[in-house]
C-alpha cells in the first residue's frame, strides 16, 4: 500500500498520512468544531483510507465488496472510539444536514438521467419483465423459506428479500430504511441494521453464483449465448445491447457551472418528490415520486443531450469522492455490529438470503425465456445484478461471470431495476409491524 504509485485523495501516502495525524489529534484533543468544515475533511481522511486498504485485501475486495464495504464495518467499530463531540459535528453534517439524502438523490437521478434514452425505452420490452419477473421469484422463494423455517413469510420479504433486490447500499438499503421509518414504527437506524446484512451476505452469494452460472454455460452450451443476451435476432432488445456505452460516448468538459446545473436540478427532484407526497394523496415514499418524475422526464426527452452526458461524466466523480465517507457514516450511524454477526451466524437468516438470490437467478431465467434471452445472461443481467450491491457488485459478479458485455444491462438492473424496488417499499409500508 505504501509503495511510489499509491495515493489516497490525490496525495502520496506521506501527505495523507501527515494530515490524518493532524486530524485525529484535533478529535482527541477538542479541536474540533461544528460545521461542515470539520465534518467533510475528517470523512473524507478516514473513509478513502479505509477504502484504499478493503480495495487491496484479496479475497476481501474479490467477494465482499471490497473498500466500500470495509470503510462501513469500520465505522461500526470505530463509532466506540472517536470522541463525542467529533462524532456529534459528523452526525449534523451527516444526518441532519441530510448529506445522505443528497447522495442518494445524485445516485437516483444522475443514473436515470445519464442513461441511454433507446436502451431505457427498447430495454422495457423484455429486460424490464424479466428484471420484475427475477424479484416476484426472489421475494416468493424467500418468503416461503422464511414462512417454512419460522421466521415469517412478510418478515423475510421485508427486511431480507427487498434489501437484496434493491440495488445495494447507497440507492438500496438507505433509503429503503427511510422509506420503512416514515411508517413511524421504528426509526431508520433500526431498520437500516437489519438490511445491511442481508445487502452484504446477498452479495457474497450473487457473486458465487455468478460463477456457478459461468460454468454452467461451459457445462450446457445451449443455454448461453456467450454473452448475448438474445437467443435470436430481436432487433430491439439486440440494438440496446449494442448501444453505446459512457466509455465510448465523447468526452465531457465538467466545469463550475455544468457541475452547479447538475447539483440544481438533484435538489429540484428532491423538492418535486417532497412536493408530490404533500399533494398527491396517495402513500408513495419522496424518493419513488422522485424516480418517477426523472424517468418521465427522460423518456419524454425534456432535457438536452448535453444534460444527459453531464449527469454520466459528473455520476462517477461524485460516487468516487461520496461512496466512502457514505458507506463510513452507514458504519457509525445506521450499523450495530452485535446485530449484524447475530445475524449472519445464524443459519435461518443465511438460508433465506440464499433462497432469495437463487430466487432471482430462477424468475429471470426462465421468464427471460420468453423474451428470446439465454438463461445464463439473463439470470446474472436481471437476476444476480440485481440482488447484489450496485455497481461495484456488478463488476464482481460480471467477472466472476466472466460476461462483463453485459455492463449496460447490469446498469438497468441496478440502478432502474433498483428505482422500482423503492417504488415496491412504499407501497408494502402497511405490511411493517
Amino acid at each position: 500500500m505504501c509503495g511510489n504509485q499509491t495515493r489516497i485523495l490525490g496525495m502520496e501516502v506521506k501527505y495523507y498520512l501527515i494530515a490524518l495525524a493532524i486530524c485525529v489529534i484535533g478529535m482527541e484533543f477538542g479541536f474540533v468544531g461544528k460545521g461542515m468544515i470539520f465534518a467533510i475533511p475528517l470523512l473524507l481522511i478516514i473513509s478513502h483510507g479505509l477504502t484504499k486498504i478493503g480495495d487491496a485485501i484479496p479475497i476481501w475486495k474479490d467477494w465482499v465488496g471490497g473498500g466500500v464495504t470495509l470503510t462501513m464495518f469500520a465505522g461500526a467499530i470505530l463509532v466506540k472510539f472517536i470522541p463525542e463531540t467529533a462524532l456529534e459535528t459528523i452526525k449534523n453534517f451527516y444526518v441532519v444536514d441530510d448529506f445522505l439524502v443528497f447522495t442518494i438523490g445524485n445516485l437516483l437521478i444522475c443514473s436515470i438521467m445519464g442513461m441511454n434514452r433507446k436502451v431505457l425505452a427498447k430495454a422495457a420490452i423484455g429486460f424490464l419483465p424479466t428484471v420484475l419477473a427475477g424479484v416476484v421469484c426472489a421475494y416468493l422463494l424467500g418468503g416461503l423459506v422464511g414462512a417454512l423455517l419460522g421466521y415469517g413469510f412478510w418478515d423475510a420479504v421485508l427486511y431480507i428479500s427487498q434489501p437484496i433486490m434493491g440495488g445495494g447500499m447507497g440507492a438500496g438499503a438507505i433509503p429503503i430504511s427511510k422509506i420503512y421509518a416514515s411508517a413511524g414504527i421504528k426509526d431508520a437506524e433500526a431498520y437500516l441494521s437489519m438490511l445491511v446484512a442481508a445487502v452484504v451476505l446477498g452479495n457474497i452469494i450473487s457473486i458465487i453464483l455468478a460463477a456457478v452460472l459461468n460454468k454452467l454455460g461451459e457445462l450446457r452450451p445451449g443455454l448461453t449465448g456467450n454473452g448475448q443476451l438474445v437467443t435470436s435476432a430481436n432487433p430491439a432488445v439486440q440494438s440496446a445491447q449494442s448501444a453505446p456505452t459512457t466509455a465510448a460516448a465523447e468526452p465531457v468538459n465538467l466545469t463550475p457551472e455544468s457541475i452547479g446545473m447538475i447539483v440544481v436540478w438533484i435538489g429540484a427532484f428532491i423538492i418535486l418528490g417532497n412536493l408530490a407526497r404533500k399533494v398527491i394523496p396517495v402513500n408513495i415514499h419522496p424518493y419513488a415520486w422522485m424516480i418517477i418524475f426523472a424517468c418521465a422526464a427522460k423518456m419524454l426527452n425534456l432535457f438536452p443531450e448535453k444534460f444527459a452526458q453531464t449527469a454520466k461524466a459528473y455520476l462517477p466523480k461524485y460516487v468516487a469522492l461520496a461512496m466512502p465517507p457514505i458507506m463510513l457514516g452507514v458504519g457509525l450511524f445506521y450499523t450495530d455490529i452485535e446485530q449484524f454477526v447475530a445475524s449472519i451466524s445464524n443459519p435461518v437468516f443465511v438460508l433465506i438470503c440464499l433462497a432469495t438470490v437463487v430466487g432471482a437467478v430462477l424468475g429471470a431465467g426462465l421468464s427471460g425465456r420468453l423474451f428470446k434471452f439465454n438463461f445464463v445472461e439473463s439470470s446474472m443481467a436481471a437476476g444476480l445484478c440485481m440482488a447484489n450491491m450496485g455497481g461495484s457488485g456488478d463488476l464482481a459478479v460480471l467477472s466472476a461471470g466472466k460476461r462483463m458485455v453485459l455492463m449496460p444491462f447490469a446498469q438497468i438492473s441496478s440502478r432502474l431495476g433498483g428505482a422500482i424496488i423503492m417504488i415496491i417499499a412504499g407501497a408494502m409500508l402497511s405490511l411493517l409491524r
